[in-house]
């Protein structure tokens, strides 16, 4: 379930490994969805860490100082890949 872009290989959050920090790539939502995570710091270009993630449970990242909990659904739209790509 990888894609590419100019970046490398962009994985879905959902399937990124807990611990890692991670570059938002790209948000795969409508306007309101892409909306609400830029108004939570998510959004293309910005750095994160995974705190906790997998089983289709709700993803733990830590964001611009901030800890927050993303739903299995959303996270599976947020790709990303590693800070350096």
């Amino acid at each position: 379930m990888s894609r590419e872009n100019g970046c490398g290989k962009l994985i879905p959050l959902s399937h990124a490994r807990s611990g890692s920090r991670l570059k938002v790539r790209r948000i795969d939502g409508g306007r309101r969805l892409c909306a609400r995570m830029a108004a939570l710091g998510i959004y293309p270009g910005a750095e994160l860490e995974l705190v906790c993630a997998g089983c289709d449970c709700p993803c733990l990242v830590k964001v611009h100082g901030s800890t927050l909990s993303l739903g299995a659904g959303i996270s599976r739209k947020i790709l990303v890949s590693g800070p350096s790509n």
